[in-house]
């Protein structure tokens, strides 16, 4: 199963834990596969150096390389050549709609309201990483 994550579920996942944290645990185990593009790399890679995230770096005692290296061990990276805007409230987010189509994922999990809202776009469903868990992997059933 293919999906693209938002740069808010990986970052959580990475810092937190939790729903987002099941999912690239999933990935890393191999029963999911989690793609990214050069844009949403280079997204996540600038969302690291915000000032807010510091503090939990700092108590988890990692560098910003060391998410680095776990995003690319857990990633598969594809070319996502940019897609005509779609998201015309917040055109960033368009980065992760064309990669998405670039992947042949069949979910992009989010967070982000303007993702969410279309539900479907191109036979790719739109969903939150609780739904996405919920319906494919219980917690009673995550490997």
């Amino acid at each position: 199963m293919r999906i693209v994550a938002d740069t808010n579920i990986l970052v959580s996942g990475l810092l937190w834990g939790g729903a987002p944290s099941r999912l690239i645990r999933l990935a890393a185990l191999g029963h999911i596969e989690l793609w990214a593009s050069t844009a949403t790399m280079q997204e996540f890679e600038r969302v690291l150096g915000y000032a807010r995230l510091q503090p939990r770096m700092r108590a988890l005692d990692v560098e910003r390389d060391d998410m680095l290296a776990i995003a690319h061990a857990v990633l598969n990276i594809v070319p996502a050549p940019p897609i005509q805007p779609v998201i015309t409230a917040d055109p960033k987010d368009d980065i992760f709609l064309a990669c998405a189509l670039a992947a042949s994922a069949q979910y992009l999990v989010s967070g982000d309201r303007h993702l969410l809202d279309l539900g479907q776009w191109r036979g790719i469903e739109m969903v939150t990483v609780n739904d996405f868990l919920d319906q494919h992997f219980p917690e009673d059933q995550t490997p």
